[in-house]
């Protein structure tokens, strides 16, 4: 069975309409403005065995700080079209998954800044009695500015990641977990960067909807010249699930840390991912996640993120409407660069709607998003608004 779209989708970050994300838990920000997209909003990832996804599309967005810079700001449009992917193969049991994108951001004024962004995932799963194991595998390009770098820069990645549970007993079970990501810098003054995180917890179901137990993690973080941030420690897990009304998964932990540009050599760590679906009418979404990531930046170094997210859906009629607000704190864990701080606030405030139109075959979604980044280094602050319209055609 082939299904397929005429989608006019967006790549303007952080307006997911959240009512259908279970808890997920939250990863580091990329940077990239074009990181995540309205795209999932036509719901082109299939769920259903054997059907195929087509879907095209296209969107405009206005940014009123193109270049993110304090001064001389420039304004621009840009224009994206895109075609997306994807197979879903399996049954009950066991299930295989293959999805790619490519899309091409065309920018009026900027066209330096014009380029082809693509990804291509691999994923798997399988479930029993005892186990419960997925794996995914993706490769993507992209292009544009980057807040963290503090520029343009071109960008390859690869991603792959392992998430396995194995039930000892009807209430105590292991969970294992592997996160890898690698990036390489096709620009020149950036470097490469790569993180391996694995952990593992044992679970107790100490309720019917609570599930807690210690665990234990370690890390690798890897920057300019191949410098390395080792981190490992304890860790604590705490998940709670009703029905489909509220689901949270989240860990704690406290990491010993080892660099060759770091004093500190304890940092702590969180992932928090909660989803509460009050009806069918509304719900909330709560993402927080701190962890060290190496910087971008060619001289190396690394950084302590803390990135928190929340956002407030509902349903009025037949649109459906999103605010959200996004912060973020980034700080130096070294001495390098003296005198020239890394430091950063991020803020944003967004809001969306989404409506269907043309018997519900389609769907119309208009966003508009405040961001701020202030820094004691006056090169690192900026402001800007961006504001774009989507359009959905499903076949």
């Amino acid at each position: 069975m082939i299904r397929s779209a005429f989608i006019v989708g967006s790549s303007f970050p952080c307006i997911l309409f959240g009512q259908d994300q279970a808890g997920e838990t939250p990863s580091l920000p990329s940077g990239f403005s074009s990181s995540t997209s309205l795209f999932s909003l036509a719901e082109g990832k299939s769920k259903q065995f054997g059907g195929l996804d087509l879907s095209l599309g296209f969107s405009g967005r206005y940014e009123s700080n193109v270049t993110q810079v304090a001064s001389d700001k420039e304004q621009d449009w840009v224009y994206t079209p895109k075609i997306d992917i994807g197979y879903l193969l399996g049954n009950s049991r066991w299930n295989l998954s293959a999805r790619g994108n490519y899309a091409y951001e065309s920018y009026q004024e900027r066209d330096d800044f014009s380029g082809a962004n693509y990804s291509f995932t691999l994923s798997g799963g399988y479930q029993s009695q005892k186990l419960n194991t997925s794996l995914d595998l993706g490769l993507s390009s992209a292009s544009g500015i980057n807040r963290i770098a503090g520029g343009f820069i071109e960008q390859k990645s690869f991603k792959s990641s392992l998430s396995s549970t194995y039930r000892l007993s009807g209430k105590t079970s292991l969970d294992f977990s592997w996160n890898q990501t690698s990036t390489e810098s096709r620009t020149q003054d950036y470097g490469d960067t790569s993180s391996v995180t694995a952990g593992l917890s044992a679970l107790w179901q100490a309720t019917p909807l609570i599930s807690v137990g210690p665990g234990i993690r370690y890390g690798v973080r890897t920057g300019y010249d191949e410098e390395e941030f080792t981190v490992v420690g304890p860790t604590v897990r705490f998940d709670y699930k009703l029905s489909t009304k509220v689901a949270l998964n989240s860990s704690f932990g406290m990491d010993r840390s080892d660099s060759p540009y770091s004093s500190d050599d304890s940092q702590l760590n969180w992932a928090i991912g909660l989803n509460y679906r009050a009806s069918s009418l509304w719900g909330f979404n709560l993402q927080a996640i701190q962890d060290t990531q190496a910087t971008l930046s060619t001289g190396g170094g690394f950084s302590q993120v803390a990135s928190y997210k929340l956002s407030h859906w509902r349903k009025i009629r037949k649109a459906q409407v999103e605010v959200a607000v996004t912060y973020e704190d980034r700080s130096s864990t070294d001495t390098l660069s003296a005198g020239v701080t890394r430091d950063v606030e991020y803020l944003t405030f967004s809001a969306a709607v989404r409506l269907p139109v043309f018997r519900e075959r389609a769907d119309m979604s208009f966003y508009v998003r405040q961001r701020e980044q202030t820094s004691k280094n006056v090169d690192l602050s900026w402001d800007g608004v961006q504001t774009g319209l989507d359009f959905t055609y499903r076949f």
